[in-house]
């Protein structure tokens, strides 16, 4: 429930606090006193999106403050809009989004305007509306509904892509096998062009290197024919010197170990130069040889554009590609009856929600009816029509569409096609009163419930809006005299203008306001008697049918 409403710098509201009743609130006022500026800030606060137009011109922010209780907790809810184009909500004081704002107030405040009736005129809503009666004993199932829904979808997806995959694979099927064979014949090794790149440079200056490589080791070991002059044969001359009398001297005995290193390292340095000069042996056959392998790797890296790894890489995603297209059958047959499973845990539940939804559709067509005949819908009679669609969506696989004769003998026909203005208007009512009951909602604000009804029938409406009060609170925006007379609080909407600037006021009434504000609303003047004497007569009654 609403207790308070705090309204700052809002359009043409400087400033507005007024408190509400518990029960059935009425505020009128003549057209442009400001009606729509005091729903619209209502609405803002309870998430709507925040306009910064709406902030008065010559104020840098504008506030909304609604305090109230929900489930009998106190609630202090404030929406502050910047000049700027920023806006922060409040709850309790805490900083929330507009999600969660919208979330906290759905159980408890409703607001019903001229959009509402457009709602209900379009069929898709009615599945939605119906839904939300008993909501309590569909909408576990249409979660479950929704998560098998996504399921299906999601392995229905994977089998198709894998359909679309195959065809795309067998197109390519030859182009695969051809590369992949081509790369299986190269026998490619990682690093071999390295190695043939180094072994190729060796061929090309063999003589070169040969010539270098014997000097050396002549050097080292002297020639076959004088191995006097040689490095080694000198060095071991000094070690064999140096060992004879090495006792004698621990620092002769150091250089003499380190003369025998030296001749030991020399020694493998002259084996190694051995080697080498005995493997550059090349024939021009062989020269050729490498020179043809390596440029058979250079065209085969060209080609695809990678280095040796990278190729061997692809080749083994060809290999899967094609190991994929051998065994695309089996994979088909897998990921077809997967769909198939969800498909039928999917139509399972989707027909389990359809049988809930008939039994909702039932008992809402009966209280439906019951409301319209309170509401001067005498011969009317009211149906909800669930016809079973081809596919199966989020919310199953009904279609859902209200139906209504109006008239005695008439038939059944859709309620978008048949229904006037003011007929909506009630029919709309009808379906606030019955899903807000079942949504325990503790405040319902309808904005110009009146539209397209007047004498008797705004009559019923007002009652109706009065009987609704007795189990929660009502505000009613209207222009309506029936409808006001039935208020347990009225307040009036005024607009004055000062120095240029328009201000908004709020009035509380007392009995006589009350009276005088509805013999406004019968004849343009509080100054009528006639009017008052009306006035006077229509709360009477309207007291009357309260008690």
């Amino acid at each position: 429930m609403i207790d308070r409403i705090i309204i700052d710098n809002f359009a043409t509201i400087e400033h507005l606090s007024f408190d509400l009743g518990s029960g059935f609130n009425v505020i009128t006022g003549e057209t442009g006193a400001g009606k729509s500026v005091l729903v619209t800030a209502i609405s803002t606060v309870l998430g709507d999106r925040a306009d910064t137009s709406m902030v008065r011109t010559g104020a840098d922010r504008a506030f909304i403050q609604i305090a109230g209780t929900k489930a009998g907790e106190d609630v202090i809810l404030s929406r502050e809009i910047l000049s700027s184009g920023k806006s922060v909500s409040k709850l309790n004081g805490e900083m929330v989004t507009l999600g969660q704002i919208r979330a906290f107030c759905a159980d408890w405040v409703d607001i019903h305007g001229q959009y509402d009736n457009q709602q209900i005129l379009d069929q898709e809503n009615h599945i939605h509306i119906t839904d939300r009666f008993h909501a309590e004993a569909i909408s576990g199932e249409l979660e479950t509904l929704r998560q098998f829904y996504d399921a299906y979808k999601a392995a229905q997806k994977e089998y198709d892509d894998l359909l679309r995959a195959e065809a795309e694979a067998v197109r390519q099927k030859d182009y695969y096998d051809f590369e992949y064979k081509y790369i299986e014949g190269l026998h490619l090794a990682l690093g071999e062009d390295e190695e043939l790149r180094e072994r190729l440079a060796l061929m090309k200056n063999s003589e070169k290197i040969f010539q270098a490589v014997r000097s050396s080791y002549d050097a080292l070991c002297g020639s076959e024919y004088d191995n006097n002059g040689s490095v080694l044969g000198a060095l071991g001359h000094v070690t064999s010197e140096l060992s004879a009398v090495e006792e004698y001297s621990d620092q002769i005995k150091g250089l003499s170990s380190q003369a025998s290193d030296a001749y030991y390292s020399l020694e493998d340095v002259s084996s190694a130069l051995r080697d080498i000069m005995s493997g550059l042996s090349f024939s021009e056959a062989d020269l050729d040889a490498v020179s043809e392998r390596l440029s058979v790797i250079e065209d085969a890296k060209r080609k695809y554009n990678k280095n040796i790894e990278e190729i061997i890489e692809y080749q083994n995603e060809l290999s899967i590609k094609l190991d994929m297209i051998q065994n695309f059958d089996h994979e088909k047959a897998r990921l077809a009856d997967a769909a198939h499973k969800k498909r039928t845990e999917l139509e399972d539940q989707a027909e389990h929600v359809s049988e809930i939804r008939h039994i909702i559709a039932a008992r809402l067509s009966s209280a439906v009816t019951k409301e319209l005949r309170d509401l001067e819908f005498a011969n009317s009679e009211f149906s909800i029509d669930i016809q079973r669609q081809g596919d199966i969506g989020p919310l199953g696989f009904d279609r859902v569409e209200f139906l209504i004769s109006t008239n005695p003998g008439d038939p059944l026909m859709p309620l978008t096609k048949i229904a006037s203005g003011g007929e909506i208007s009630r029919i709309m009512l009808a379906f606030k009163r019955i899903i807000g009951e079942s949504d325990s909602v503790e405040t319902m604000i309808f904005d110009e419930i009146d539209t397209g009804i007047s004498g008797h029938t705004a009559l019923v409406v007002g009652k109706k809006l009065s009987e609704i009060s007795d189990h929660r609170q009502i505000i009613s925006v209207t222009h309506l005299p029936q409808i006001a007379a039935y208020g347990d609080d009225n307040f009036l909407i005024s607009k004055s203008i000062d120095s240029d600037k328009s201000f908004t006021n709020i009035e509380h009434l007392d009995r006589d306001g009350k009276t005088a504000m509805i013999a406004t609303l019968f004849s343009g003047s509080a100054d009528s008697e006639n009017a008052l004497q009306a006035a006077r007569e229509l709360i009477g009654e309207a007291e009357k049918s309260k008690s």
